[in-house]
């Protein structure tokens, strides 16, 4: 009877601990009521299961918060006396006192009772424990424990009259029972499979940093979140981890720098073991109380704050990920509520890091992860359409700091990297708009994609959505959203053939630019804005006054000084010439990596200083971005996003776009093909295009121009071989090639590169003022024309040689009726230019019709000041 006795006890005894541990209060309870029935001897025992069973159920049903200790008051009075009979001399005996102090200080806790809570614990001598190999369930006890001690040290208040040294050690005690309690969770989580930490030991374990944080101990706080992350990882830590992992990331990002920054020690792995063919250990451990922790020979070890950060975002990100609920089911609104924040905030994190250090690729990809289980959420999918905007490569050469402009939308080829970027960008806009209805930042950024795109119809209608929103409230993006606004327009009138729509796109622009400066009057980009439409529109002096408000808002304004340049320039006197040439010196002192201030300096030189000098700073130029053809990054500050866009959407620009998907109708296919075909025939062996062909291209025809101003027509020649052989299909090549074979009185090879042009870019307005100039015949006009040039005072802006007199041109095929229509087609193109009506003023003379000649002249002079003698307009450069 005894043998059977004890072996039934021995069995309660087992499926009591087995409850214990899978948490199975109710069942515990009853185990521990029937052991006490049948045994006497284990009564303490009995009273202390009793008594953790009801304190355990209950707390599992209602944490010990503050909200809560009104009813731990009231329903812990059971409990409370079960553990008070287990702390009697029985129960020392029987071993469960110990036990039943750290349980009625837990109890003492959850009813608020924080000074009864520490007395328990001293009672219990918790500061002398022992570390030794204890049970799962008493792991748990003990680390609950000295969470529980270092919550009620925080919650006492301590007198003012208390010494700093007693603080000191206060703080130090309530500090090393955290970090106990944290070790013990960590290795109990380890021990155990389905077990939760729960509210107590989850606090326990973040609190440790966030004291040494407010002590000042920053290194103290990484170093020991590091030891909670190099833990070995058990189901029951995955939620806790991806927390730990966005905490140590933020304070990497806030509070550390290069020189502060100390970079994690590895862990040595065990020695080899065994055979070969056995598996090593790869964990290690400090002693009983302390948690495993990854130790392997390949362990990846961060060298500096960039790598750690980044790499703990992304094992956070994907903990995140892996953890999303994508059931898009009303019964986990909660829990998808509650995964789909956790992953966003990390996501963000993720944003602010990568964009720093300009990895963008890993905000994208990790935002297209997140959409499997973002259905709907406005933040994400605006999170996505920004970094989408961003991310898209810039079309063509990027090296000019801003404020200089972006690659114009219009070098974006259809079927290349950036073009498939864009429609990306703009598709995800799309998506995101109506998810955020009120969100006026984000359809600017649309509209700054679709400017960049050449989608001007589109990028207004997106700046007039977000004007429509910041209007109702009045909000602060007001002045910008006027000022996107009135650049689409801007572009629209520059783009547009039709006089009406011009002029109405025009005024427009000019009422929302003024408006824009207005509200904002310190804008240099709604300033800068404003003095080219002002320049557009041939008012120059209000165009020099919004140019040096622009410039007095912010002195290095790349497009404020390309603007004071292209003004001074317009006079004739030599003091302002000067001053053009400061103008554009300074632009190339603000950025020395930047190309447009060269061309704009050779220019100029070629007009106000000597051509020798013009040539020497060209092939400056070239060498620049020869040497930057490797680069493919630019400098970005939060100016870059709008700056000079339009300045690049004329249509006489010395961009190098196709230009046959605009307009392509008016000019037959076959010339189209044609043009092309003589173009790469051409080119003798054709080599891969590189990343800068486009601005190397350039270089090489500005040297062209600039060696045809000196007389080097051979030298031009080849600097055009050179450039065909970057950008084979462009209309400029075709264009200045004409221009040499022009200056070699070479009129039908000349002729026929222009049509080239044309037959690539209808509309290149260059091309078809040379077509005009070079289908003119006679004599008897070459003393009118001489005349006319001397009192225009102006030579030839197409970049012929000035060593010959204009009215050798004319000494050419002799169809003075088709010469009439190109110039006339040029003056409907651009009415404000002068150089077209001054040549179309020569070939009336000629075809004796000299009233209609004295007309154009009259508009020649008229429109003479605006207009510079040099090609040195903004939109140009």
């Amino acid at each position: 009877m005894t043998s059977r006795s004890k072996n039934a006890v021995r069995s309660f005894e087992t499926e009591i601990e087995k409850s214990r541990e899978d948490s199975s209060w109710k069942k515990a309870i009853e185990l521990a009521q029937q052991l006490k029935a049948r045994s006497t001897q284990h009564e303490s025992l009995c009273h202390f299961l009793i008594g953790e069973g009801k304190l355990e159920a209950h707390l599992d049903e209602y944490p010990p918060t503050k909200e809560n200790i009104e009813r731990a008051q009231r329903e812990l009075s059971d409990a409370r006396g079960y553990l008070t009979l287990a702390t009697d001399e029985a129960g020392k005996r029987s071993g469960v006192a110990l036990d039943a102090h750290l349980l009625l200080g837990k109890l003492n806790y959850a009813c608020g009772s924080y000074d009864m809570a520490l007395k328990h614990y001293e009672l219990a001598e918790l500061n002398s424990l022992t570390e030794k190999e204890l049970p799962v369930r008493s792991l748990r006890i003990v680390a609950e424990s000295y969470a529980i001690k270092g919550l009620c040290l925080e919650q006492n208040t301590i007198p003012a009259s208390t010494s700093r040294f007693k603080q000191a050690e206060r703080e130090s005690e309530m500090i090393r029972s955290f970090e106990l309690s944290s070790d013990l969770t960590l290795l109990y989580l380890q021990r155990t499979s389905s077990a939760r930490a729960g509210p107590t030991l989850e606090t326990a374990l973040q609190r440790v940093p966030i004291l040494h944080i407010r002590a000042g101990r920053l290194q103290s706080a990484i170093d020991r979140y590091r030891e909670m992350l190099n833990a070995v990882e058990s189901v029951s830590t995955q939620a806790l981890r991806l927390t730990l992992t966005r905490q140590l990331a933020e304070v990497l990002m806030r509070g550390v720098t290069g020189q502060v920054y100390r970079a994690p020690e590895k862990l040595a792995a065990l020695p080899p073991q065994g055979t070969l063919t056995r598996r090593r250990e790869d964990h290690v451990s400090d002693g009983p109380w302390k948690p495993k922790k990854y130790a392997a020979i390949n362990q990846f070890v961060p060298r500096n704050e960039y790598e750690e950060v980044v790499l703990l975002l992304l094992v956070g990100e994907a903990m995140a990920v892996r953890d999303a609920v994508l059931s898009q089911s009303d019964v986990f609104e909660a829990e998808r509520a509650h995964s789909l924040r956790n992953a966003a905030a990390v996501i963000d994190l993720l944003a602010l890091a990568a964009t720093r250090w300009g990895q963008l690729c890993l905000v994208l990809e990790s935002l297209e992860r997140a959409m499997k289980f973002s259905f709907g959420s406005a933040h994400v999918w605006r999170q996505r359409a920004l970094a989408t905007a961003a991310a898209a490569p810039a079309p063509g050469p990027a090296r000019a700091p801003p404020p200089a402009p972006p690659a114009p939308a219009s070098h974006i080829v259809p079927g290349s990297s950036s073009w498939s970027a864009g429609v990306r960008a703009r598709g995800v806009a799309r998506r995101a708009a109506p998810l955020a209805p009120r969100d006026a930042p984000l359809r600017l950024v649309a509209a700054n994609t679709c400017y960049r795109m050449g989608w001007i119809e589109e990028g207004i209608e997106s700046a007039e959505e977000a004007l429509s929103i910041e209007e109702k409230r009045d909000g602060p993006m007001l002045a910008r959203c006027c000022l996107h606004t009135g650049i689409g327009y801007q572009m629209k009138a520059q783009k547009c053939n039709s006089r009406i729509d011009k002029d109405a796109a025009n005024d427009k622009s000019l009422k929302l630019l003024i408006r824009a400066v207005q509200l904002d009057d310190n804008d240099h980009l709604a300033l800068y804005y404003l003095a080219l439409q002002y320049m557009h529109l041939g008012m120059l002096n209000e165009a020099m006054d919004a140019t040096r408000s622009c410039l007095r808002a912010r002195a290095e304004c790349g497009g404020g000084l390309r603007l004071a340049a292209a003004l001074w320039s317009c006079a004739c006197a030599g003091s302002r010439g000067a001053r053009a040439l400061a103008a554009a010196r300074l632009a190339r002192h603000h950025y020395p990596s930047a190309d447009w201030p060269l061309a704009a300096l050779a220019t100029l030189q070629l007009v106000w200083e000597s051509p020798e000098a013009a040539l020497a700073t060209g092939k400056e130029l070239l060498t620049l971005v020869s040497g930057s053809e490797s680069e493919s990054e630019t400098e970005h500050n939060g100016y870059a996003e709008l700056d000079a866009l339009s300045d690049s959407q004329h249509d006489d620009t010395r961009s190098t776009r196709d230009g046959a998907s605009i307009r392509a109708e008016s000019a037959g296919v076959y010339r189209i093909e044609r043009a092309l075909s003589e173009a790469a025939s051409s080119l003798s062996a054709p080599r891969p295009r590189a990343p800068h062909a486009e601005a190397r291209a350039q270089a090489w025809l500005l040297l062209a121009q600039l060696c045809l101003r000196l007389g080097r027509v051979s030298a031009a020649t080849g600097c055009v071989s050179e450039a065909a052989t970057l950008t084979p299909f462009s209309h400029l090549v075709l264009y200045t090639r004409g221009l040499v074979h022009a200056a070699g009185s070479e009129w039908e090879e000349a002729r026929q590169c222009f049509q080239n042009a044309l037959a690539i870019h209808p509309t290149h307005l260059d091309s078809i003022v040379q077509l005009g100039q070079y289908t003119v015949f006679t004599i008897d006009i070459q003393v009118e024309a001489s005349e006319i040039d001397r009192t225009l005072g102006q030579t030839d802006s197409s970049g012929c040689s000035g060593e010959v007199p204009s009215g050798a041109a004319y000494y050419n095929l002799g169809w003075l009726g088709l010469a009439e229509k190109a110039l006339r087609e040029a003056a409907a193109l651009e009415p404000a230019r002068a150089d077209t009506w001054r040549r179309l003023a020569l070939v009336l003379g000629a075809a004796a019709d000299p009233a209609a000649a004295a007309d154009a002249a009259a508009a020649a002079l008229q429109l003479h000041p605006l207009h510079p003698p040099h090609p040195l307009d903004p939109r140009l450069l």
